[in-house]
């Protein structure tokens, strides 16, 4: 762990800057991105924010996202990470680490691996926006309705628009005060990124609920979507991301999974949990990582053979076989 004030040195002393997140970025690795990049460029510095894939469509609203580009465009004095746990998954080429700069690393992931040369990293934050809004207003910067509606993306998406079990009082002061001192809409940003949908997307929603099944005595309910399906309807995979929100909303079911087949051997898991489950600890079996709420991992494996995988994890779980239950392993955290 990497003090504020060792971080805000940094940010003063250098002037090239490369920002990346992880791979398929959400609201809050994007509203990270953009808020850290845009404060920093205010500050006179040179920045460059890179997302290869290019942003998902759903977070295009936010001002200033034009910016981020799909390749380095300088040599960094220093690279920073945002809201990444490893850096594996972090999506920067491996030219930008032959300058030798130094790595910050931005996050707020349990699972973090700590691979920066200075780690900066809070499990307790809600969101890494919400460490990211620390940092700036620590070293002073300028912050404008741009920062303030990435940063509040940023909370937003991470706390399910203040609904999941990390919202705090901290996190509705700070959404609070980016609303009243910077006059955002939350209820713009909450239509951008949960109600504008594409026609094929809504179609590709319906198919994919037809494949809708329950598990162990109801307390699992998973779904999937086939490489056919995928082609059938062309949507952009991050309109898929909030599906597997219809498995967790079951009366009933702690577990929800979504599976995408995104290749002939690889597949693509959402987990999401209520109180019950920690499903970070089970996508950790597959080497991915999140929240104890939300995780997702991708198997080697085609949709079948990872389906049986991940179900028969999740019997071994309920068996008690090999797996610690969530009070013991709460236990152990403290």
């Amino acid at each position: 762990m990497t003090g504020r004030e060792e971080i805000l040195h940094l940010l003063a002393k250098y002037h090239r800057f490369i920002l990346g997140c992880h791979l398929h970025p959400d609201g809050d690795a994007i509203g990270s991105l953009l808020a850290l990049g845009l404060a920093l460029e205010t500050a006179g510095k040179d920045v460059a924010m890179v997302v290869p894939g290019g942003v998902p469509v759903i977070y295009r609203f936010l001002e200033g996202t034009e910016k981020i580009l799909p390749a380095p465009s300088l040599t960094p004095e220093v690279i920073i990470a945002l809201d990444c746990a490893d850096r594996e998954r972090l999506l920067l080429p491996e030219t930008v680490f032959a300058s030798g700069a130094p790595v910050i690393n931005i996050d707020h992931h349990l699972s973090n691996s700590m691979f920066g040369d200075f780690n900066h990293v809070f499990p307790e934050a809600a969101a890494t926006g919400e460490i990211v809004h620390d940092l700036l207003i620590g070293g002073g910067f300028a912050l404008d309705k741009r920062i303030a509606e990435a940063i509040y993306t940023a909370v937003a998406t991470d706390t399910g628009f203040f609904r999941f079990s990390n919202t705090s009082g901290r996190v509705f002061a700070l959404a609070a005060g980016l609303v009243a001192t910077y006059g955002i809409s939350p209820s713009r940003i909450a239509e951008e990124v949960y109600e504008e949908r594409s026609y094929d997307s809504l179609r590709l929603l319906g198919e994919v609920l037809s494949t809708l099944r329950l598990a162990e005595d109801g307390k699992v309910a998973w779904m999937a979507m086939s490489r056919q399906l995928m082609v059938l309807y062309p949507v952009p995979l991050e309109e898929t991301e909030n599906f597997v929100n219809s498995t967790i909303s079951i009366r009933g079911v702690e577990v929800g999974l979504f599976f995408k087949e995104v290749g002939p051997e690889e597949t693509k898991v959402s987990w999401r949990s209520k109180i019950a489950v920690d499903v970070s600890r089970l996508a950790a079996h597959f080497g991915g990582g999140g929240h104890a709420r939300a995780a997702g991992c991708t198997i080697k494996a085609p949709l079948a053979q990872a389906i049986d995988q991940v179900l028969l994890l999740l019997r071994e779980y309920y068996a008690g076989a090999g797996l610690k239950n969530t009070a013991e392993e709460e236990r152990e955290r403290v």
